[in-house]
């Protein structure tokens, strides 16, 4: 007859504080696993709250702060004074009240302020700052060009069902033929 604190099949001994202390360390797995992308973020750069507020005024559009931490660390790279600039633009459109690109845009002067504007539209409607093959891409599926059409046509990718849905089974086109 099996007592209540010795559950033992073959060779293995489970008592409760065995089972309680597996549980335990299960569920405290489960909560590192699930802090770690937290812990992996890059801290964002000093410019990233101007480089968002710039951004936002220059694209209509909800932005990911994801993709803008990356699309500024490849603008650090290759702009040199981007953290003035930034300011400079901020600038322009608070003296304008601007609250979306139309209200302050004409007031940007020529050169690498508007450089820089446009090359940020650019970065946020593509994924990449440049027209160029050799130009570094930051993001894909949360490239602005794709959501216009988003509920009609899907993102190119290797999979009909869209990029990064490589778990769920395409649909076919045709029925295949039984030979």
């Amino acid at each position: 007859m099996l007592q209540s604190d010795d559950l033992s099949v073959g060779k293995i001994q489970l008592s409760r504080r065995k089972v309680l202390l597996s549980g335990a360390v299960i569920i405290a797995g489960g909560l590192v696993t699930s802090a770690l992308p937290s812990f992996a973020m890059v801290q964002p750069s000093k410019s990233f709250v101007p480089f968002m507020q710039i951004s936002r005024l220059l694209v209509n559009h909800q932005l990911d702060d994801a993709v803008g931490q990356r699309m500024l660390a490849l603008l650090e790279s290759e702009e040199q004074g981007l953290p003035d600039n930034i300011n400079q633009l901020l600038t322009i459109a608070r003296a304008h009240n601007a609250f979306k690109v139309e209200d302050f845009f004409p007031a940007i002067p020529q050169g690498a302020l508007q450089d820089l504007a446009h090359k940020i539209i650019f970065g946020w409607y593509t994924g990449s700052l440049a027209p160029t093959r050799s130009a570094k891409t930051f993001a894909y599926e949360q490239a602005l060009t794709w959501h216009t059409t988003l509920d009609v046509i899907t993102i190119p990718s290797y999979g009909i069902s869209g990029p990064n849905n490589w778990q769920r089974a395409n649909t076919p086109v045709l029925p295949v033929p039984q030979f």
